[in-house]
């Protein structure tokens, strides 16, 4: 097995969350060195998620943080010392990839912007991921994936048609656009292996999550429809949704995801219910009426499906032929036997936390070994280490900044 696939990329990292963090994560999987600069002046939010004055953890005691940055080394900087510049531009000299989601014109306050950094280096490769992108009169709105997936029309389309929109859970474009950015970077690797010339990436994150709606967007411009919430439903097949189960123990909620997506589907789903007698319902027989009575359908499906265990009965579905699959709980995701196989959680030991769990990323190269994973670094843990070794700094020099306080 050949080293990773990335083994010899060098990424730099402003930003914070994860928006910006787990678009580098898949390098850093991969082999690249990606050096993350922070600052004890102004830490990254997610570091204070479990930020309690008084604990021993301190910074470095957030799960998040640990899970959205292994692999990686940081960097304490404080960008509003005078001579963080200095260091700054080493750095990027350094790297091949500069990656930030501040909001726009933060690098620019302390000269990092794209047009002065491609002076001094045109090979560079730089991308930006903020809310609404680099340019526009919404540019310097302020948010973060709660505010995305409500502007990106997320929210709207998330609920049941008769209540308020309840949004997807978590921050989704603060999920999506991390996958944009390592695609975009990795095109613009190729681009500069071939022409030797760097590129300036501005993703929009609200932008990003619009490109993953599309059907809403051909249904509006060939239709001009509006596509409203329906739950769980479908718009064009019935039975669509979720269903209970018998519970497996006293206090269980068990559920089976089912989808019957033509009246073939439908045939084969009253063979293996036995055909009872309410689905021959002559209603039942096209998938126009299956819709016009899904109330009454529904009803009926999990009248059966409440009489059998979510797995087995997700088999006997499958084995039929008809798209199933249980509802699992995250408790189950990690003894999940298709999961542990491609051992998609690695467990890490963290200096403060322990040992903990992080996911892979989920990619898998024939060719290319992953990276032994390794704990995110705890805030500064590899500074002296960056700038003696990566950027050749003399133990004087580094030891002048660091009394100067650049390092905090």
């Amino acid at each position: 097995m050949a080293q990773p696939l990335f083994a010899n990329l060098r990424i730099l990292e402003f930003g914070g969350g994860a928006a910006g963090p787990l678009a580098t994560r898949y390098f850093a999987d991969h082999g690249a060195t990606v050096v993350r600069v922070e600052s004890r002046v102004r830490p990254d939010f997610i570091r204070l998620l479990r930020h309690v004055p008084g604990d021993p953890a301190g910074l470095d005691g957030s799960h998040m943080f640990a899970m959205v940055n292994v692999n990686k080394l940081g960097i304490a900087l404080d960008m509003s010392h005078p001579r963080a510049g200095e260091v700054a531009a080493r750095l990027v000299d350094w790297c091949d990839v500069l990656a930030e989601n501040f909001a726009p014109g933060t690098l620019a306050k302390w000269g990092l912007e794209y047009t002065t950094l491609a002076a001094r280096k045109p090979s560079l490769i730089m991308v930006s991921t903020c809310l609404n992108g680099q340019t526009g009169p919404d540019r310097h709105y302020p948010g973060f994936g709660g505010q995305g997936s409500a502007l990106a029309g997320f929210n709207h389309l998330t609920g049941w048609p008769d209540r308020e929109p309840l949004g997807p859970y978590g921050t989704i474009t603060d999920s999506l656009s991390p996958r944009f950015v390592a695609l975009l970077i990795a095109s613009a690797l190729l681009h500069r292996q071939r022409t030797g010339q760097g590129q300036y990436i501005d993703l929009s994150q609200v932008e990003a999550g619009i490109v993953c709606l599309s059907e809403n967007i051909l249904n509006f411009t060939a239709r001009g429809q509006v596509l409203e919430r329906c739950g769980n439903r479908s718009r064009v097949a019935a039975p669509h949704g979720v269903f209970r189960c018998a519970p497996e123990s006293t206090d269980d909620d068990r559920w089976i995801a089912l989808a019957v997506h033509d009246d073939h589907d439908w045939h084969t789903l009253r063979a293996v219910m036995g055909d009872p007698r309410w689905a021959k319902d002559p209603r039942f027989d096209t998938m126009a009426g299956r819709l016009a009575h899904v109330d009454e359908l529904e009803r009926h499906i999990e009248s059966w499906t409440v009489n059998f265990r979510a797995r087995e009965l997700a088999d006997r579905l499958v084995h039929a032929g008809i798209d199933a699959a249980v509802v699992w709980n995250f408790a189950e995701l990690l003894v999940d036997p298709q999961l542990n196989w491609r051992q998609h959680f690695r467990e890490v030991e963290h200096p403060v936390i322990g040992r903990h769990l992080c996911e892979t990323n989920a990619l898998r190269f024939s060719h290319f070994s992953e990276t032994d994973f390794r704990p995110a670094p705890r805030l500064g843990e590899h500074t002296e280490y960056v700038c003696r070794e990566l950027l050749s700094m003399s133990a004087q020099e580094y030891q002048n900044l660091a009394e100067a306080g650049v390092f905090r």
